[in-house]
């Protein structure tokens, strides 16, 4: 994930799978270095057992989101998507019981964010924030949900009330305003915001790197590649942990054909399948191809074991593979879940290059529809107008 990835880097997150319930087929992964599991990370450490205890000891109150809360940070600073699971599975029961705090519902619902039950998240979400308005933390979910499912003038209402906070949340709301009036055509004026909005010193790095990865975006959109490439540049610096925003990153490289600053930037211990696709595209030769061959295990096993699959990368890596029926296919289903910017332009390359006017004619509505501008999808749409 990218775009409303980068709120839930906020929350202390990045993107992976989620892992539900075994399909019956085995998964064998074709490539004989592909990790199916890291056994030797699911150990709990001195600071986890004292976490694991303390809600032993007290198994109805706040350990549990305390507990739950580590296990969510594990997944982000460890890139392993166990540790969701683990959460949620935490959670689950007090949530579906409707005895949660509001601290384990909001947990809960990042958990189902995180395998894209929107839906069901946002539920809780509205729960919570019609008891307790000042909820900057639920605001800054929901508000994330909706920007991911390209419901821009929805998202507006929570980003406004985000910077009217005036506190260190404003920067949030400031970054989410903009990407949201960027959504339904007045990219402008989200420029103007951010170019009028500092970057507050009272805001944590997080919340500075998601503004800055929201100014690269809607830079990249107005065509300013090198205004993009510097606020990229430092949303990573500040957060080097995030995947949304390297991603954001190399995708900039590979549009300008910088292979090797794209390599560079994806350089990563454990990367996720985000950053491994894109790590491909960077490639060349032979390596090239032990990372597709990687890429497409996880995939594979994804689907096996009945996860929510990464459309998005699916269609990244059949496209480059020479499958364009394959990738619009992935794209196609990707975009009924997801409308930020790569979701945008990997429909658009799919449909193009398949000759899917159907798929074509769904894009074409849509960006009709939201008024959503992309100099680089324009250019896509163009050529396959021409072709």
């Amino acid at each position: 994930m990218r775009g409303t990835a980068r709120l839930w880097t906020l929350l202390g997150l990045a993107a992976a799978a989620h892992c539900a319930a075994a399909a019956p087929s085995r998964f064998v992964p074709a490539n004989r270095q592909f990790a199916v599991a890291n056994v030797s990370r699911a150990a709990p450490d001195a600071a986890l057992r004292e976490r694991i205890l303390a809600w032993q000891a007290e198994p109805a109150g706040g350990a549990r989101a305390a507990l739950a809360q580590v296990f969510l940070d594990r997944a982000h600073s460890l890139r392993e998507p166990m540790f969701v699971g683990r959460a949620e599975a935490l959670l689950a029961p007090s949530a579906k019981a409707g005895t949660a705090s509001a601290d384990e519902r909001r947990l809960y619902a990042y958990t189902l964010q995180y395998r894209h039950d929107f839906a069901n998240a946002e539920t809780l979400l509205d729960g919570i924030l019609a008891a307790a308005p000042r909820d900057s933390a639920a605001r800054v979910q929901r508000a994330s949900i909706r920007l991911v499912r390209g419901e821009f003038a929805a998202a507006r209402a929570d980003c406004a009330q985000l910077l009217a906070a005036g506190d260190a949340a404003a920067t949030v709301g400031a970054a989410c305003l903009a990407e949201s009036f960027a959504g339904t055509g007045d990219l402008v004026r989200g420029q103007m915001l951010l170019a009028s909005f500092p970057l507050r010193a009272d805001a944590d790095a997080a919340s500075r790197a998601y503004l800055l990865t929201v100014r690269a975006e809607l830079a990249e959109r107005a065509g300013r590649p090198a205004q993009a490439a510097a606020d990229y540049a430092a949303a990573v610096a500040l957060t080097p942990e995030s995947d949304p925003a390297r991603a954001s990153q190399a995708d900039l490289f590979l549009e300008r054909g910088e292979r090797a600053a794209a390599a560079a930037a994806l350089d990563v211990e454990r990367p996720s399948l985000a950053l491994l696709v894109r790590q491909a595209l960077a490639s060349k030769g032979e390596q090239r191809a032990e990372l597709q061959s990687r890429a497409a295990s996880w995939l594979e096993l994804e689907r096996s074991r009945g996860d929510v699959a990464h459309d998005r990368e699916a269609a990244m890596l059949a496209l480059d593979a020479g499958d364009p029926v394959a990738a619009v296919q992935a794209a196609r289903t990707n975009f009924e879940r997801q409308r930020e910017l790569p979701d945008v332009r990997i429909l658009a390359r799919a449909a193009t290059a398949a000759r899917d006017r159907e798929a074509l004619q769904v894009l074409r509505d849509w960006l009709s529809t939201t008024k959503f501008a992309d100099v680089v999808t324009a250019e896509i749409l163009a050529g396959a107008a021409r072709g």
